[in-house]
C-alpha cells in the first residue's frame, strides 16, 4: 500500500470531497493507487497539485511531515489546517 507519486490534479467535490489525481513521480516512483478519496480537506489543498507525496499504509507525508491518515486502501483523511499548512509552506520554502 505504499505510496511514491506526485499529485497531478485535486478535484474538489461541491460537498467538499474529492481526490487526489496521482501519477507516478517522473523520477522513477510508483503513485501506487491512481487516486486517493477524501471527505474533507483544508482550503489549501489545491496547493498539492503539482507536488510529490508519499506514505505507507497509516500515513501521507509531504516532505518530512504528515499531511494525511490512511484510512482504506484508497481513502485519506487530513491533518488539521495548521499542520497541513505548515506542511505546504516547509514544503514549497
Amino acid at each position: 500500500m505504499s505510496i511514491d507519486a506526485k499529485v497531478e490534479t485535486v478535484y474538489i467535490d461541491e460537498d467538499g470531497g474529492g481526490y487526489l489525481d496521482l501519477i507516478d513521480r517522473p523520477n522513477g516512483g510508483i503513485a501506487g493507487q491512481k487516486k486517493l478519496y477524501f471527505d474533507m480537506a483544508p482550503e489549501e489543498v489545491t496547493g498539492l497539485n503539482g507536488l510529490n507525496i508519499w506514505g505507507g499504509s497509516g500515513f501521507i507525508m509531504l516532505g518530512d511531515i504528515q499531511i494525511a491518515n490512511r484510512i482504506g486502501y484508497t481513502k485519506i483523511e487530513f491533518v488539521n489546517r495548521k499542520d497541513f499548512c505548515k506542511a505546504l509552506s516547509n514544503y514549497k520554502a
